[in-house]
């Protein structure tokens, strides 16, 4: 069975002693760099199945190095979880709309990002996003970042959001819980992914709902049903 690598990007020791660590721990490959050139450079080399990716890096931003790996075509699909001290809503939304995956705030349990990177591992195959299939005619899956609204407009959404979505035009007006969006049981996932979810789902309802091409129902218990707008 082949191992997974995660490339980890990390200037402080501990910090990616502690990632390493724990994912070799869980099974994973890992490789790591300690600056944003050296992190971009190895990336490209490497094309590892995920990167650990911190904001604050000597050289060259995590912010310029995930806009770098998703503008270009061998390193676009690899997901990206990116780890920052800096908390708050605004600099996770920011860090999701750069094209990032996931999002942790230090200081991290190293078992929750364990946890996040086989979540993010499940979702991201990104052959389900390039060529997703045309269930409802309203809507068209056109590359990761951007939807199509056949009649109307084309809507950016995040490379999150567009996962989601595919997964939910898979299975159009069925009921879908925590663990076929995300891979993990509702009763038993982190409330902390769990609430993630729930935020990326309602943003992406938003965007749906503007343009008519249909809704998405959001139930108590992380549920959500993609409801036609044909």
């Amino acid at each position: 069975m082949t191992t997974s690598t995660v490339h980890i990007v990390e200037d402080e020791p501990l910090h990616a002693a502690l990632l390493d660590r724990a994912l070799r721990l869980a099974g994973f490959g890992t490789s790591l760099s300690t600056d944003g050139p050296s992190g971009w450079r190895d990336i490209q080399g490497r094309l590892p199945a995920l990167v650990l990716l911190d904001l604050m890096l000597p050289g060259l931003s995590g912010q310029e190095i995930c806009r770098m790996v998703r503008h270009h075509t061998a390193t676009r699909h690899i997901p990206i979880i990116m780890l920052t001290a800096v908390g708050g809503d605004a600099q996770r939304i920011a860090g999701l709309d750069m094209g990032a995956d996931d999002y942790v705030e230090k200081p991290f349990s190293s078992s929750e990002v364990v946890s996040r990177v086989r979540a993010v591992l499940r979702r991201s195959d990104p052959s389900t996003v390039e060529a997703g299939p045309v269930l409802n005619p309203a809507i068209r899956m056109q590359g990761p970042y951007s939807v199509v609204l056949i009649g109307t407009r084309e809507v950016t959404v995040s490379r999150k959001e567009a996962l989601l979505l595919d997964v939910l035009l898979g299975r159009e007006n069925t009921l879908l819980g925590a663990e076929e969006l995300i891979g993990i049981p509702g009763g038993e996932g982190s409330e902390v992914m769990l609430r993630e979810l729930d935020c990326d789902v309602r943003s992406l309802r938003r965007k749906l709902e503007n343009t008519g091409a249909g809704s998405i129902e959001v139930l108590p218990g992380f549920r959500y049903r993609l409801k036609s707008g044909r």
